[in-house]
């Protein structure tokens, strides 16, 4: 089983450090989250019981 490191900040941190990264200004380190939500919220809605079972079959 794969771990995803996850990441919570707003819009604009997030748009921020993209586009450091773009621009060369920032490197992604090797433990940073790939992916990043807004809030916990958003974040626990990706995790749904309708979502974890989908996620479950595509793992099968």
């Amino acid at each position: 089983m794969t771990t995803l490191k996850v990441g919570i900040a707003s819009y604009e941190e997030m748009s921020a450090r993209t586009m450091q990264v773009t621009r060369g200004e920032r490197r992604v380190a090797a433990g940073e989250p790939k992916v990043w939500f807004t809030s916990t919220e958003s974040f626990a809605k990706v995790l749904s019981a309708g979502n974890r079972e989908l996620l479950r079959v595509i793992a099968e």
